[in-house]
């Protein structure tokens, strides 16, 4: 019977010192785990891009009670700063507010585990200007144990593995793909209806074309003008460009033009050179797009005296 209550007691006394002691790790968590700290520089940089980005990190609410075995952190707002100044330092910062793209970084876990490891889950998801989505990705997984990681900067083990498995998750976003939809690079057939306005935004002004304009003899003057057939595009008078030969690599800023109506309007080319006949060539503005090209060569023939 003795036996039977030391037995009692001494299960009593461990539990309460198992309770004690795992309710000082809890706490000692919650007083230590304030930050996070992204322990590598990005290793994309983009600068070439035309398209704003503005940048979102959502926590979310976790499931389940913090233990000293399963401390639970994604909803914590500390992650927004550092994420924030990650993405910027790459470039993708925010332009203007009617055409910028919006990248969602969603928070899914955060987790350190048996007090020295971490597990981040993360989900992304870009939407354009319009709210549209069109890049996710989903369950981006990361972990990171505390013990193997050396560093200076932090005191504790559960720091440097919710750091690392954070900058992991980070790494893991496919920042080219969400860079290649900041880039006007779309070809004009894959925005029919967006209309030239003058602001560069669309990938009709952002198509070069080349322009190679031949004339024998040389010395002619070359012009151009708009002819239209549809109201959204204002014919022109003719326009000087230069004289023969003229070569020249530029964009059409042709006010209104979509790639839609494009079919409708047309370029004339024009030659002059005093004592010949004047020469035109015309081109329809559709084919010009296609081909990236203009290419004329007027034979000049003499006016009879």
């Amino acid at each position: 019977m003795k036996n039977k209550l030391f037995t009692i007691c001494l299960v009593t006394i461990l539990m309460f010192v198992l309770c004690g002691c795992a309710s000082h790790r809890v706490n000692h968590l919650r007083s230590n785990l304030n930050d996070v700290v992204i322990t590598r520089k990005p290793q994309n940089s983009f600068y070439d891009l035309t398209i704003g980005l503005n940048t979102h990190v959502i926590p979310t609410q976790s499931m389940g009670e913090n233990t000293s075995q399963l401390y639970h952190l994604s909803s914590k707002d500390f992650f927004m700063a550092p994420t924030l100044e990650y993405v910027r330092s790459m470039g993708l910062v925010e332009m203007y507010s009617n055409q910028d793209y919006q990248l969602f970084i969603t928070i899914n876990k955060a987790d350190i585990v048996d007090f020295l490891n971490a597990t981040v889950v993360l989900s992304i998801s870009l939407k354009n200007a319009e709210g549209i989505e069109v890049f996710s990705q989903k369950s981006i997984n990361a972990s990171a144990k505390g013990r193997s990681i050396m560093k200076t900067y932090r005191f504790y083990a559960f720091q440097l593995a919710l750091d690392e498995a954070y900058t992991q998750a980070l790494e893991q976003i496919n920042w080219n793909r969400i860079a290649s939809f900041l880039r006007t690079e779309q070809l004009p057939k894959e925005e029919p209806q967006k209309q030239v306005q003058g602001y560069g935004d669309t990938a009709l002004e952002n198509t070069i074309i080349r322009w190679d304009v031949q004339s024998r003899p040389q010395g002619a003057d070359i012009f151009w003008r708009v002819v239209s057939k549809t109201p959204e595009v204002k014919s022109t008078n003719n326009k000087y460009l230069m004289t023969t030969p003229y070569e020249a690599t530029k964009s059409l800023d042709i006010k209104g033009l979509t790639y839609q109506t494009s079919g409708d309007v047309r370029i004339i080319l024009r030659c002059e050179k005093d004592g010949y006949h004047p020469q035109e060539k015309e081109y329809n503005v559709r084919m010009i797009i296609d081909q990236e090209e203009i290419s004329a060569f007027f034979r000049l023939v003499k006016e009879e005296e």
